[in-house]
């Protein structure tokens, strides 16, 4: 079960470790000097370091259902994992990162039974009524709620005494955007227009390579 996940490290040691150009032992020798902290969702689908292909070092990362960033609690992973990325790194750009089709979402929205999962996705709530005042279709409102989510989580992050403080000294910027995953793109929300905007350059995607085959 676990061979495909050795194999992988087996490429990664290859590059990062043996190539002439292998960042590893760099990094070792000098420390981490990442400039992104990345809030993410944990769908297997949507990880950051693989849709961005980006190198040992770029980013830290942090992940929770939906991407969801809840108000500040002291002692909790993200508020300390915000204090070292601010205050012992020099990190420039704070990411928060949802994706359409997400689960997390969706249980949201369907109001899920799971008494565990809908504990945690319940602080979303005020973005799903955000949403539902503006859409009545299903498909709709699943849409608008991901990005209500998103930026409301990018709007907690202000409460995190850490991030507060980089913003105010003006060291840190916070960025929502939305992985597009049917359509390939990145999203990211422009405060002028109240909109998410694609961002990314690409070729037009054949939807019908994604279809079953009759």
């Amino acid at each position: 079960m676990t061979k495909k996940l050795v194999e992988g490290f087996e490429h990664f040691r290859k590059y990062q470790y043996e190539d002439e150009s292998a960042l590893m032992p760099k990094l070792i020798e000098e420390g981490q000097s990442p400039r992104y902290f990345m809030i993410s969702c944990i769908d297997s689908r949507s990880n950051p370091g693989v849709i961005f292909r980006t190198k040992p070092g770029a980013f830290f990362s942090h992940k929770a259902m939906g991407a969801i960033v809840r108000p500040y609690k002291k002692g909790t992973a993200l508020a300390a994992a915000l204090q070292f990325a601010l205050e012992y790194n020099d990190i420039k750009i704070i990411v928060v990162l949802g994706h359409t089709q997400c689960g997390a979402i969706s249980a949201l929205v369907n109001d899920i039974e799971d008494e565990e999962i809908k504990s945690f996705v319940s602080v979303a709530k005020s973005a799903q009524a955000k949403a539902e005042a503006c859409c009545s279709n299903h498909g709709d409102l699943l849409k608008r709620t991901e990005q209500e989510t998103v930026l409301e989580s990018a709007e907690n992050l202000k409460s995190y005494p850490s991030v507060a403080k980089a913003l105010e000294e003006g060291r840190v910027v916070i960025k929502p955007w939305i992985f597009d995953m049917a359509a390939g793109d990145i999203l990211e929300y422009n405060f002028k227009t109240e909109e998410f905007e694609v961002i990314t350059p690409h070729e037009a995607i054949d939807d019908s390579r994604h279809a079953k085959s009759a």
